[in-house]
């Protein structure tokens, strides 16, 4: 898996975020001065799969790229994907967040719980290089 650097704009969001977690990854960013753990998107919808908060604290910094490490989210059968506990009614599937993500009608804060079988690189990357 290798680490690009995605264009913050042309991302969607399939999952609402809690502010709480927001302030605190905002604060972390902003006291390392970037960013370390890279967000994980569908290659072909640009769907967030995992790293909401970093994302939303991209936007907070108004920053142009932000980490992220592009899959092929139907196909790759490493990433799975299924209900946080507590929300084991919703019916989650990978192609119910892709639509959740087109529809712009997100799920609420942790509700799909991705896995993935290969470990997230990590590399720092200064808020400077990402503007």
């Amino acid at each position: 898996m290798e680490i690009v650097l995605v264009e913050v704009n042309g991302l969607f969001p399939h999952e609402e975020i809690k502010p709480k977690n927001l302030e605190k990854m905002i604060a972390w960013v902003e006291k390392r001065g970037g960013f370390f753990e890279p967000i994980l998107v569908d290659r072909k919808t640009r769907t967030i799969l995992d790293g909401h908060h970093r994302y939303n604290s991209a936007l907070h910094f108004g920053i142009r790229l932000i980490p992220g490490i592009e899959v092929d989210y139907l196909e790759d059968e490493s990433i799975q994907v299924k209900p946080w506990p507590g929300k084991e009614e919703m019916d989650i599937t990978k192609e119910s967040i892709l639509l959740t993500a087109k529809s712009g009608d997100l799920y609420p804060p942790k509700t799909s719980k991705h896995t993935i079988q290969i470990d997230y690189p990590q590399q720092f990357f200064p808020l400077e290089k990402l503007r």
